[in-house]
Order: structure tokens, then sequence, then C-alpha cells
């Protein structure tokens, strides 16, 4: 079978969830990750923050991925969450719903011209209903490519249906989805997250632009050296998933544009997009974390392939969720199973980069 071949059937095994093949298990663990040492002490106080993505489907891998993730909360209190796309499939909102197509982007291209009352559209549901254990505390999202989707089943290929879903999508509001902007940078506690649209990475889209992204990422990352930085954008720039298969020359060197803007001072990169959880090192020193396996599984996925310049630590097929936790002096990460257990862990001091540590209790 071909290369493209075989990315196509992962994707289809894995679009159910694969919920009658048992919940998968394949890990991968590389380097200091086959003898992690024992983590250390995060020092002073710390935020602990829900890293998501790919949910958006109701499956059973869904269900049992939010059973683990509201466990994870009684156990100790997430204070938000970040989801990182793909959190309505297979096509994003409903952009054939009255009054949907008024949606309009302010002159800046990321917030809501206003004066704007989105339609109901249920279809947000199946991302925010299994996040309601969290009460109050908000769900960051960032836009994934099927939040977008036109084309096939998803409508007429068309930039202005894109534009339209993505405006929706800032439009839609509650504690599990807060989207302030189509880009836009929060601070929680002492961590600022800079959420990105990586639609714009294979190319400009509805009027969107990579170079907007990379100015936006350049303004936000100048307040990053006081202050543990994090970028959330759905396309992570290095897996070793089967996305591996999308990199071209053209898609590598756009990536490259973002994360030169980050001036150095992005700790690490929170992707989905891959339905499956990986720790990755850019040779640059970036770490990608990948948590993609919150609806949708590849439990085929062997994790052969790897794009330029990246070394792969830790990657599993297990249905899961990771855990980012956040002071002022260092982080850590941990990924947990939707049982609750931890799979891998890592842990950074400073602007140092997270070294796998072996998982506490």
């Amino acid at each position: 079978m071909s290369r493209r071949g075989l990315a196509a059937a992962l994707l289809l095994a894995g679009a159910s969830g694969c919920c009658t093949c048992g919940t998968p298990t394949f890990t991968v663990r590389n380097g200091a990750a086959r003898e992690p040492a024992p983590a250390p002490a995060l020092p002073g106080p710390a935020v602990r923050v829900l890293h998501l993505g790919d949910f958006g489907d109701a499956t059973c891998q869904q269900e049992a991925v939010a059973a683990g993730m509201e466990g994870a909360h009684r156990r100790a209190p997430f204070d938000a969450g970040v989801a990182a796309g793909d959190l309505v499939y297979d096509c994003g909102p409903d952009a054939a719903l009255p009054g949907a197509d008024a949606c309009a982007f302010a002159p800046d291209g990321a917030t809501l011209a206003p004066g704007f009352t989105p339609p109901a559209d249920p279809s947000f549901r199946v991302h925010d209903a299994p996040l309601a254990f969290l009460g109050p505390a908000p769900v960051y999202v960032a836009l994934g490519n099927h939040d977008v989707a036109n084309g096939g089943a998803c409508g007429s290929p068309s930039d202005a249906l894109a534009r339209t879903k993505a405006c929706l999508s800032v439009a839609h509001e509650g504690p599990q989805w807060v989207m302030p902007g189509r880009h836009y940078a929060v601070d929680v506690g002492p961590a600022r997250f800079i959420v990105v649209d990586t639609n714009v990475i294979p190319r400009d889209y509805g009027g969107f632009t990579l170079d907007a992204e990379v100015a936006f990422v350049a303004a936000q990352a100048a307040g990053c050296a006081a202050r543990p930085c994090f970028v959330v954008g759905h396309v992570p720039p290095a897996t070793a998933g089967v996305h591996g298969g999308d990199a071209t020359a053209e898609t590598v060197a756009r990536t490259q544009r973002l994360l030169d803007a980050g001036q150095g001072r992005i700790r690490a990169w929170l992707a989905g997009h891959d339905h499956d959880l990986q720790h990755l090192r850019t040779r640059g020193g970036l770490d990608v974390l990948v948590s993609g396996a919150g609806s949708r599984g590849r439990w085929r996925e062997r994790f052969a392939s790897t794009v330029p310049d990246a070394d792969l630590l830790f990657a599993s097929v297990r249905w899961g969720y990771g855990v980012l936790e956040v002071s002022a002096e260092g982080w850590r990460y941990r990924f947990e199973d939707s049982d609750g257990a931890a799979v891998y862990c890592c842990a950074a001091a400073g602007a140092g980069p997270c070294v796998p540590a072996a998982c506490g209790p």
C-alpha cells in the first residue's frame, strides 16, 4: 500500500474511535523516556491546566476520556483547559442556520464585528456537554481544520464558507468554549497561552494570512521573557503520527516562520491533529506535546513518520489527555489515559526543556 493509501486507511480506522477494538495500548519510548529520572519538585504556586484536542465526536472514546478527565478534576481541580482544535466533527458549526451568514470579523480579522448574535447551534454540544464537569473553569479553544471544513460533505469548497465557520466558532460562548478571537492570548496564573489558527499553515484561506499569525505571535512573545509562554495550535510543528506525511518543504518553511516569531521564548507547543499522545522535541529545543486522543483514535498507528529536525521521546495510541502544571519557576506535563493512570511525565526547570521524569502518584 502506498504511503498516502496507508494514511487514508489509518484515518478511516480511527474515525469511530475503534470502539469495538478495546482500548489500544501501543506505546513508544525513546532516549531518556526509557529510564526516566525522578521528577523534581515544582517550586512555587502552580496552575493546573487540562490539555485536550480532537474532542468533537460523540464516540465511546470521547465518553471514556471525559470520564477520565472528570476523575482527574475531582482529584485535583483544573484551573482552566486548552482545547487544540477539531472540536466539532466533521464539519464545524452549522453555517446554514438562519442568520449565520451575517457573522463578520472586525478589521483585525480575529475578533468579531459588533452587533452579531449567533443562532443557537446544537453542534457545539458535542464538545461542551462532556466538559460540563469543569463548572466555571474556562476552556480556551483553538480552531482545527474540521472546525472550518468545506467541500464534499461539508458544503461547497469555498473560502467564504470557511471564514463564516471560523466566525461562528468565535461567536460561540460558554464556560467550556472561550474564544475571544480567531487568535488571542490569555494569561492563567503565571502562564501565557498564545492561541493561533494553524489552518493558515498549508495556505492562506478565507482572507486570513500566515503573516498575521506571525505578527501576532511575535507581539505576544515579547512579553514572554518574564513568564512561561505556550503556543496552542491544532497542527503540531513536529509529529511522528500519520500527519507527518503532510509535511512538505513549503509547510515546514511556513511553520518555521511561526516558530521564529516566538523569539526562542516559547516553552512548548500544545497541539492536537494526530489522534494520539506524543512528546517530541525539535532540534531548536521546543517541546511539542500532542494531545489528540480525545474522541477519535488511531489504534494501528506505529509512529513511523517523523518530520525533519525533531526527536520523538514518547508516543502512544492510548485514549487520554494531557495535564500541564505551571509555576513561575518551571512546569511539568503528564499524559493520563482514560482510566486516569499516568502513562508519561516530563518536568522543566526555568526555561529548560521538559525532561522525561518518573510519574508520581
